[in-house]
């Protein structure tokens, strides 16, 4: 009898409870859902501050809402500016002025095979830029390379500012660096033309602006970016090169196009892009190829270059079993200054004019320390003898005829 009074009363106790939560539930829900209308509308939230005129604070309002400001905060910081170097000479431009100043400088160049009908079709498209009033236009061997090596083929520029294209010639071209120099016909006015910078100054980081012909369809486009770093060394046709690495836009068509500095100089020729990855293109730098350029336009082709006529290969000490770590002569160009000097492949180069030889840049470095006609000894290793060797530098001009 007891027991059972107990259990009515806890039965008694349990409907107040179950009363109390439904309650509290409904009043729950009801809350929530005026909130979810409120935020739904903009009245409160991450969007409330869209909504009508800001509500007048007091100060001590403000005080409470307003973050603290870092001391390391700059309100006068500038992405672009920062993204630039520089100079208490020059004043920097923004990138419309510097695309004003370089755009009528900048040409499309196509490439035209002549048709079975007599007709022409364009074959390849590239870019290029003025260096001289009377004409003379840089831009990459590559864009042009089936006109120098085969016949059949003649090239059309697109100039700004002339409603016709413009026929021009190739003075000369230069295989190891992939440059060429174009004449356009002359007209009746100048043309417009660049400023070539220094690129030996660039710095990492620093703006940089593109302007060239992408897919051969879309002259004068312009990209922009920063020097993403120097000296990337590029294999090109067996010939390596140290190239700018830019994130601005560059495809195909843009070769031969100038890659311009904050000033509006030309620092660079784009020439490459990684086509399996975004924001990685490359340009030669100007400092580099502007004697080429001044050569070309001088004689037609880069005279005076030292040429030796040797292909060689490194071997590490662990590269294979039994190997002797070295540089070894793997090709001699038939009739070279190295085939007269009576090196063979399999050859191990010791020292080159008295400079031991440990990597195969050591031979570029020697080389470019002389001119055609200088003499070098070469002290080799064959079959396990050292042989010495007379080497006459000879003009790289002489190897491309």
């Amino acid at each position: 009898m007891e027991e059972t009074n107990k259990k009515n009363k806890n039965r008694g106790l349990l409907v107040p409870i179950l009363c109390i939560i439904t309650v509290s539930s409904v009043v729950f829900s009801a809350l929530q859902t005026v909130y979810i209308l409120k935020l739904a509308s903009g009245s409160v939230g991450n969007y409330a501050y869209m909504r009508g005129e800001p509500e007048e604070e007091t100060a001590s309002t403000r005080e409470d809402t307003e973050p603290e400001v870092s001391p390391l905060a700059n309100p006068e910081f500038s992405l672009e500016h920062a993204a630039s170097v520089t100079d208490p000479n020059k004043p920097t431009l923004s990138t419309v002025e510097i695309v004003n100043s370089v755009s009528p400088a900048t040409i499309s160049v196509y490439v035209m095979a002549q048709m079975s009908n007599g007709s022409t079709t364009p074959a390849f498209t590239g870019s290029g830029f003025f260096v001289s009033a009377d004409g003379y236009i840089v831009t990459n061997r590559h864009v042009v390379e089936d006109v120098i090596e085969g016949s059949g083929y003649s090239i059309l520029i697109v100039v700004p500012g002339y409603d016709v294209p413009i026929e021009a010639e190739v003075v000369g071209s230069d295989i190891q660096t992939d440059i060429a120099v174009l004449k356009a016909q002359e007209q009746d006015e100048p043309y417009s033309y660049v400023t070539l910078g220094d690129s030996d100054t660039l710095q990492v980081g620093e703006l940089v602006v593109a302007i060239g012909n992408p897919l051969g369809k879309l002259s004068g486009t312009v990209t922009v970016g920063v020097v993403s770093a120097l000296e990337r060394t590029v294999n090109n046709n067996g010939y390596t090169m140290d190239l700018i690495q830019t994130d601005a836009s560059i495809n195909s068509g843009n070769s031969g196009g100038p890659l311009i500095n904050s000033f509006g100089e030309v620092i660079g020729v784009t020439n490459a892009k990684i086509s399996t990855a975004e924001g990685l293109g490359f340009a030669i730098p100007i400092s580099d190829v502007d004697e080429i350029i001044q050569s070309i336009i001088n004689y037609g082709y880069v005279a005076n270059r030292p040429y030796l006529g040797v292909v060689v290969g490194q071997i590490a000490s662990d590269e294979y079993y039994g190997a002797v770590a070295g540089v070894y002569v793997s090709e001699v160009e038939e009739g070279s200054p190295a085939q007269a000097a009576g090196l063979r492949p399999g050859d191990i180069i010791l020292s080159m004019d008295g400079v031991e030889i440990i990597y195969s840049d050591d031979i570029i470095d020697v080389r470019d320390q002389h001119v055609p006609g200088d003499e070098i000894t070469v002290v080799v290793s064959r079959d396990g003898h050292e042989v010495e060797l007379n080497l006459v530098i000879g003009d790289s001009n002489d190897a491309e005829q």
